[in-house]
């Protein structure tokens, strides 16, 4: 089990964070319902979003001891309606978590119009806009916030990954966390999407490569270090983006 913050922990190779003062995992950017959208652009996908962040739920909370489960941001993926495929797989979800159990707060992201016409149905669920516990900030990212002094925020929204090439030219992409220091002594921890459509974006040292106004405004992007995740290994942590950059994309 890694330490990235405090009390916030990583372990295995799994994609989500796990709180110890909120006996809490954190999830983010499961974009249920984006087989379909793909389906009405004439792209036929495999529906497995679903199955996949039921098992990673599943494992997690294996490896963590709990079931409690905080969603940050984009559980769904249409902007602008609830799909047919949005609605039934989210009850197949929120069913199945019901019947174990599963406390759940939802944070809400941008995906996450018309989320409340399926939440409002049980009663384990909370839809909230962010969280805050003590010196944590949990939202989804896509907001504009004024960063304070000795905070550690949670963020999603950018589906990151660290994206590397070698001598010879061959290129590695894989999906990371990123812990980024802030101006004011703060620091940010960056979730990968939990979506397996929703493959990332290289991380770098521009800052107008990030969608999170938190990150084009605050971060300090030399020093921000990446925790790889190597599917069936574990989790590896990686230097500094400062010490990376002749070898990064």
């Amino acid at each position: 089990m890694i330490s990235l913050v405090d009390d916030i922990y990583i372990d295995e190779d799994l994609p989500v964070i796990y709180i110890r003062r909120l006996n809490s995992i954190i999830l983010s950017d499961v974009h249920i319902g984006y087989e379909e959208e793909m389906a009405s652009k004439g792209i036929f996908i495999p529906k497995v979003q679903k199955k996949r962040f039921l098992n990673i739920f599943n494992r997690a909370r294996e490896v963590f001891k709990t079931n409690k489960l905080i969603i940050n941001g984009d559980l769904k993926h249409s902007f602008s309606k609830l799909t047919k495929q949005e609605k039934t797989e989210l009850n197949e979800i929120f069913r199945i978590l019901k019947d174990e159990g599963t406390e759940i707060t939802i944070i809400r992201g941008n995906h996450d119009n018309y989320l409340s016409l399926v939440t409002e149905n049980y009663d384990n669920i909370k839809l909230v806009d962010s969280l805050i516990v003590d010196n944590i900030v949990i939202f989804h990212g896509h907001m504009n916030i004024d960063v304070e002094e000795n905070k550690i925020y949670i963020i999603g929204h950018e589906h990151p990954r660290l994206g590397l090439r070698d001598k010879l030219g061959f290129v590695r992409r894989m999906q990371c966390f990123l812990v980024t220091p802030l101006k004011n002594n703060s620091k940010v921890i960056i979730l990968p999407a939990i979506g397996i459509y929703q493959a990332g974006n290289d991380i770098s040292l521009n800052h107008s490569n990030y969608m999170s106004p938190l990150m084009r405004e605050y971060s300090i992007l030399e020093n921000s270090k990446p925790y790889v995740i190597i599917e069936k290994e574990g989790i590896m942590e990686f230097p500094e983006l400062g010490l990376l950059k002749d070898i990064m994309l």
